[in-house]
């Protein structure tokens, strides 16, 4: 608990100092750049609502007629909005969506000296050892994304250079956006690592709430 509080603080402060000259948000769906401006939010109480009404058809994330049964029209056409932009990445990416987890990838296996990692089953499959040196990849939802560092990436990001955050998400959000969502995401990896470096991170990034969700070591 105290870690994720000491994260929120330092989210709060990275967001708050990035967000100076930042862009007016707009909402924009593109085949090719893409950019994730939009001043629409959803609660995480409401994503959570919707989450078992997405499901994959095609390939694509697709949000039931019924959800509009469990939360309002405005709610449902924003996390509409959200869909149409997650399903342009899937697609530009090259990305295969898992039925079962939601979880889009363009990698289905890595593998390092340590481990062998299963991103299509949504989580970390290791052995060996512990902490990993891990691997430099973002993974697809239809509401967040997670951002894998590895070590090195990660010491760098900790010692304050964080165009490598900017470069891994920019096929998912550009501009203003990118700014908001690199301070938190490497907020995050100062919060991880306070006890040293062990190995590479992993960071989940909501857009509706502009958030870290959550994080650990690869």
């Amino acid at each position: 608990m105290k870690k994720f509080s000491k994260l929120a603080a330092q989210a709060a402060v990275a967001v708050s100092l990035l967000s100076v000259g930042a862009p007016t948000f707009t909402s924009a769906v593109q085949a090719s750049s893409i950019e994730n401006v939009t001043q629409d939010t959803l609660s995480l109480s409401t994503q959570t609502k919707l989450d078992p009404y997405v499901k994959v058809e095609h390939n694509q994330y697709v949000l039931s007629e019924s959800a509009k049964n469990v939360v309002s029209a405005e709610e449902y056409r924003v996390a509409q909005q959200m869909i149409e932009h997650s399903n342009v990445v899937v697609a530009n990416s090259g990305s295969v969506i898992n039925r079962k987890t939601k979880v889009a990838t363009n990698d289905f296996t890595l593998s390092d000296k340590n481990s062998i990692v299963s991103l299509n089953k949504g989580t970390l499959a290791t052995s060996q050892s512990r902490y990993h040196y891990g691997v430099n990849k973002v993974t697809y939802h239809w509401n967040y994304i997670r951002v894998y560092l590895n070590k090195n990436l990660t010491q760098a990001v900790a010692g304050g250079a964080v165009g490598g955050v900017g470069a891994l998400i920019a096929n998912y959000v550009t501009g203003g956006a990118a700014t908001f969502a690199v301070g938190a995401i490497s907020s995050s990896v100062g919060v991880l690592v306070t006890d040293g470096i062990k190995g590479g991170v992993w960071v989940d990034y909501n857009f509706f709430t502009g958030t870290v969700t959550g994080f650990g070591w690869q």
